[in-house]
């Protein structure tokens, strides 16, 4: 407007600037010089000012939308509890560096999946699967935990990273606790819908691990790794030799803030490590 403004003044044949109040009063071709100069500048004002607040508003739209993202992916691996604690504290789930904690880290899947899908279409599994994962990451959640990832028909959960939640061992025996009741609910409504009962077996080990984000830059995921996370998967693995459904460690048992009837285990051989020592638990 400002531009189409000036092009129409500046066809006026004879136009000219002056400060002469006479010849601005008689003379239709004369433009107030001081006048016309605050004119431009209060309209360039207000353009910048207008671009520099589009700008903004599109800025807090940009960051608004990266936050929404966050959030939403947050909130597949986190509680709100422990979302909320990210938040607040300075702490990256993206930007930090690996670094070593002690973690309880938690095992879970289906007993006998493999033959149990055998007779059930693709998205019947598909439904199963996802029906199970929910319940899991439920109790995961109620219980301070974090999801680190699905492997087909196994959960892999965390407790004490990224942030700790006071005793973590505890706080990974309650959940397999959790997780039981959840089963039994599940049986019950599987039994009246005359649909197969579905069991699982949970293996839960603490100790330290690396924690931090593997990967590239095409995609990068925040895990744990190290010798603690191949125990308690095989220590999951071992319920099925000792037909258990929920077996932890030593290392498990000696943090632990309750004091529970266990049958131990003394000098079970898992796969490429020492013997050490199982308690079963019943839950």
């Amino acid at each position: 407007m400002l531009a189409l403004t000036l092009y129409q003044i500046f066809q006026l044949d004879g136009l000219y600037f002056t400060l002469d109040p006479t010849k601005i009063a008689s003379d239709p071709l004369a433009i107030n010089k001081f006048s016309f100069v605050n004119y431009i500048m209060a309209a360039a004002i207000i353009i910048f000012g207008t671009i520099l607040l589009a700008w903004r508003n599109e800025k807090n739209i940009e960051d608004a939308a990266n936050q929404e993202r966050s959030t939403a992916v947050l909130g597949r691996y986190f509680s709100p509890e422990v979302r909320e604690e990210i938040k607040k504290s300075s702490y990256s789930v993206v930007e930090n560096k690996e670094s070593e904690q002690y973690v309880a880290v938690m095992f879970t899947d289906i007993v006998g999946f493999t033959k149990l899908s055998e007779g059930m279409e693709s998205k019947d599994v598909l439904g199963l699967l996802s029906e199970y994962q929910s319940k899991m990451v439920k109790t995961i959640f109620e219980s301070g935990g974090t999801v680190d990832k699905f492997i087909g028909d196994a959960v892999m959960a965390i407790f004490g990273t990224p942030v700790s939640r006071g005793n973590d061992a505890q706080n990974a025996l309650q959940c397999a606790r959790l997780m039981q009741i959840e089963m039994r609910e599940w049986d019950k409504e599987r039994e009246n819908s005359g649909k197969t009962k579905i069991e699982h077996r949970i293996g839960i080990h603490i100790g330290p691990c690396f924690v931090g984000n593997v990967g590239s830059d095409e995609g990068v995921e925040f895990t744990v790794i190290g010798d603690t996370v191949n125990v308690a998967s095989r220590v999951c693995d071992a319920c099925k030799d000792l037909n258990a459904k929920v077996i932890i460690t030593d290392e498990m048992k000696l943090r632990l803030s309750e004091n529970k009837p266990f049958e131990t285990i003394e000098g079970f051989e898992i796969r490429g490590r020492k013997k050490i020592t199982l308690h079963k638990i019943n839950l």
